[in-house]
């Protein structure tokens, strides 16, 4: 009895193993998109960047209903499609390294979630595509790109050159049943947003950069440890009168103290900016001496390929003062802010005040000032002046203002009211300028419908925001009826 009772329960746990596995396999051959592009990532290292897109949601902002002909067109695609896909839901993608110099991933992955796969099958075929099939995957491949369909999944893969479509879409449907990435890729993936992405930091290191090769072994751990675990996460959205792009640094607190980011910095910087109403500003505090030592360190080319943006004279002093030149010439203090009448900012009366604060060496760019200036402007006491244009320069730094001279603060818009205190910041109050006026391209004339955009940067991450004068109304129609009536006064032009 005991002999049985045992060989019972060894059974029964045989039997529970094999449905346990069997489930599992079952159940990641039926994973949505969602889950199947965490498994892709996880297991494929190559994958450095990727996210989704809330395209439908995009659309729907837009009110592409609205658009004549654009409306019957788009939406008899949209309705076709959505037989066979959801795409209601968001679209994901992946982006595989190395990137070609334009930009080009060596590989992208979109993954669909499909409705209904007979549907599907039935329009693709209507659009004169037939499907290849092996095993449970049904697939075509049409020069650079291939797509495939298995279950409730779809997966495009579009990649440059000659490859084997058959052989790669297999390969990444493989991907999509391995175990799920976790922590900080797990929340990227699952983060709402219209544009979601997400960038590994080491990932894109490692394959994208030969330099990483040359480092000693000490470096090359310290790096690692550093970048370890470190994403980049940033998430867009387009609501009533705005659109935000916002950036975070998920790094570790050792890694942010290596870079160059110097916040909190109060009015500083904005106190050295003179008085008046400006309606443009950019402000930098850097810490340059720890951001030229990460480079140093870790990425010397790139630190070349800065010196070489500087005009001669400039690039001599850098390298005449040998190591971390940025650091001994600058402070990493730099603001500038227009004032005046905006509407003659793309002429000759420009007014504007700004400030480049010098490093332990800057009287080196003292000296090339003062051999410029000398023969062209008059100088007053430490000011040089030539017409509306001045030039100060001292220990602290070079003052330079044109246009009426404005004393006391910066009278800063309420969306600018902390300008300057992050390591960088930027402002334009598009509500103080008469952009009708200004001789723009007709693609930029959009602006028109803003009322202000700003940038913060600091060591948790960024963000813009765009704003537009009519708050009740999402900005994508916003644009959308811009450019539609752009367009049909266009069209009407040509008739007349």
């Amino acid at each position: 009895m005991k002999k049985y009772n045992k060989s019972l329960i060894l059974t029964i746990f045989t039997l529970s193993g094999i449905l346990f596995v069997s489930s599992c396999s079952s159940d990641s051959k039926e994973r949505d998109a969602a889950e199947s592009t965490s498994a892709l990532i996880e297991g494929n290292e190559k994958i450095v960047a990727f996210g989704h897109i809330s395209a439908m949601n995009i659309l729907n902002n837009a009110d592409y209903k609205s658009i004549p002909k654009v409306n019957v067109i788009l939406g008899s695609v949209l309705g076709n499609w959505k037989k066979g896909l959801e795409i209601d839901k968001p679209i994901y993608y992946a982006l595989e390294a190395p990137f070609a110099k334009n930009g080009t991933p060596e590989t992208i992955y979109a993954l669909i979630n499909v409705k209904n796969q007979d549907s599907l099958s039935s329009i693709i075929s209507e659009m004169g595509y037939s499907l290849d099939k092996d095993g449970d995957i049904s697939y075509h491949q049409e020069d650079d790109v291939t797509f495939g369909i298995r279950n409730n999944l779809l997966i495009i893969i579009s990649k440059p050159g000659e490859y084997d479509g058959k052989a790669k879409i297999k390969e990444a449907f493989k991907l999509t049943e391995g175990d799920l990435s976790e922590d900080k890729a797990e929340e990227i993936i699952e983060q709402k947003g219209d544009i979601v992405s997400g960038v590994d930091i080491a990932r894109l290191l490692n394959t994208s950069n030969t330099e990483l090769a040359k480092l000693s072994t000490e470096k090359k751990d310290h790096l690692d440890e550093l970048v370890e675990d470190a994403y980049i996460k940033t998430v867009a959205n387009f609501t009533n009168g705005m659109a935000t792009v916002e950036s975070f640094n998920l790094f570790s607190e050792d890694l942010k103290d290596e870079l160059f980011f110097k916040d909190k910095n109060g009015a500083t910087l904005v106190s050295k900016l003179g008085g008046g109403d400006p309606w443009m500003g950019v402000a930098m505090n850097l810490d340059l001496r720890k951001g030229e030592s990460f480079l140093t360190d870790y990425l010397p080319t790139a630190q070349k390929r800065l010196m070489e943006d500087f005009p001669g004279e400039a690039k001599f002093a850098l390298l005449a003062l040998g190591e971390n030149p940025f650091s001994r010439l600058f402070s990493g203090q730099a603001g500038v802010v227009l004032k005046g009448n905006p509407k003659s900012a793309m002429g000759m009366e420009l007014e504007y005040t700004s400030f480049l604060g010098l490093g332990p060496k800057g009287d080196i760019l003292q000296q090339i000032l003062d051999q410029q200036f000398s023969v062209l402007a008059e100088k007053k006491g430490d000011t040089y002046v030539m017409g509306d244009l001045r030039v100060q320069s001292n220990k602290k730094g070079i003052f330079a203002s044109s246009g009426k001279e404005t004393g006391g603060k910066l009278n800063l818009p309420p969306y600018a009211k902390n300008f300057g205190e992050d390591s960088f910041s930027l402002f334009i109050a598009f509500e103080k300028m008469d952009v009708a006026s200004l001789d723009l391209e007709d693609e930029a004339k959009v602006v028109e419908i803003l009322q202000y955009v700003t940038i913060n940067v600091n060591r948790d991450g960024s963000k813009m925001v765009i704003a537009a004068k009519n708050k009740n109304t999402n900005i994508l129609k916003q644009v959308t009826d811009f450019y539609a009536k752009q367009i049909m006064g266009k069209i009407d032009s040509m008739g007349a």
